[in-house]
């Protein structure tokens, strides 16, 4: 009989994972969320397309590396962004990327649902309790409906989402509680009439605000003109929990004071909050994994914070349970 492996999270540390074992073993990724991606995500409005989660990737590994120039190669580009500090009071100056940065075609969770193409996913279903079974794990969602008999379960969730699922038994718990988190608020304006703006992304020296990019401009896309501003993690920690109205007037008009951009001539405006956005500390480890339990976590948060991170946290902990269930 088939292992059969339930794999929490499509993000693409979830599918990695998955894409990984797939050949060996039956699995299943349940995402709670309607589309796959997890914070390689996007967001359309009518004419308007934002990428309000990750902005960009690098790949410095060499298997991240092939993936991208082989396999995923019709779902990524180069962006060769125009890239700017800018800074209150002072002259805008023009930043060098000394690595090439990629984005995913048409929109940045493209790489996430190509790679997943091949895999069962259950979309819009939120694992809420793993229970021992006779053999492995029964999963249930909120309400209890069971969702089906698991040998192996690994959460690509982020830390405290891994923490609140996995069970007492779990060996791997205390380091799950080393890792802290911030959040950060995303802006998306869109504008009939593009506002006067001479690069396509900025670094933001500002109290409230960190990044702003020019949507549209990134490669592959095909939408009206869209504007993408987070904000500091530090400032979104502090204010994680305000109203909303109240953040986006306040990250909207720092985004006036810094570049004189008439925010109110946006014909659309949206405000998303990234709770788990960025892992302040990292386990240093590439996954978490009880093989007498036979659980599993895994996640850019394992690594550090970047994209590349997920993939290979992902991989390293599917090559892991290749060798542990073809013992």
């Amino acid at each position: 009989m088939s292992v059969r492996i339930a794999v929490v999270g499509a993000g693409l540390a979830g599918v990695a994972v998955a894409r990984r074992l797939s050949g060996v073993a039956e699995v299943t990724v349940f995402e709670k969320s309607r589309g796959l991606g997890g914070r390689m995500a996007t967001r359309r409005a009518g004419e308007f397309q934002f990428d309000h989660g990750a902005q960009f990737f690098t790949a410095r590994s060499a298997g991240f590396q092939d993936l991208l120039a082989n396999e995923a190669r019709e779902l990524v580009s180069a962006w060769d962004a125009k890239v700017v500090t800018l800074e209150a009071g002072k002259k805008a100056f023009k930043r060098e990327w000394f690595e090439t940065h990629y984005v995913a075609r048409p929109q940045m969770n493209s790489l996430v649902k190509g790679l997943a193409s091949a895999l069962e996913v259950r979309t819009g279903v939120r694992v809420g309790q793993l229970a021992r079974a006779r053999s492995g794990w029964r999963l249930e969602d909120e309400d209890g409906k069971e969702l089906g008999h698991y040998d192996w379960v690994v959460s690509s969730a982020p830390a405290p989402q891994t923490v609140a699922l996995m069970p007492d038994s779990f060996s791997q718990r205390q380091a799950l509680h080393g890792i802290s988190f911030s959040p950060c608020f995303a802006l998306m304006l869109g504008f009939d009439s593009p506002p006067a703006v001479n690069f396509d992304a900025a670094l933001l020296r500002h109290e409230s605000l960190a990044w702003m990019a020019v949507n549209s401009n990134k490669p592959g896309r095909d939408s009206g003109y869209s504007l993408l501003l987070h904000s500091n993690n530090h400032w979104a920690y502090r204010h994680q929990d305000d109203e909303p109205d109240w953040v986006s007037e306040t990250l909207s008009n720092a985004l006036t004071e810094l570049t004189g951009i008439d925010t109110s001539a946006a014909s659309h405006s949206a405000l998303h909050r990234w709770l788990y956005a960025r892992a302040e500390t990292d386990l240093q480890r590439d996954f978490l994994l009880d093989s007498d339990s036979q659980l599993a976590a895994c996640g850019d948060w394992c690594l550090g914070n970047r994209v590349e991170d997920a993939w290979l946290s992902g991989m390293r902990l599917g090559d892991k349970l290749l060798a542990v269930i073809g013992s």
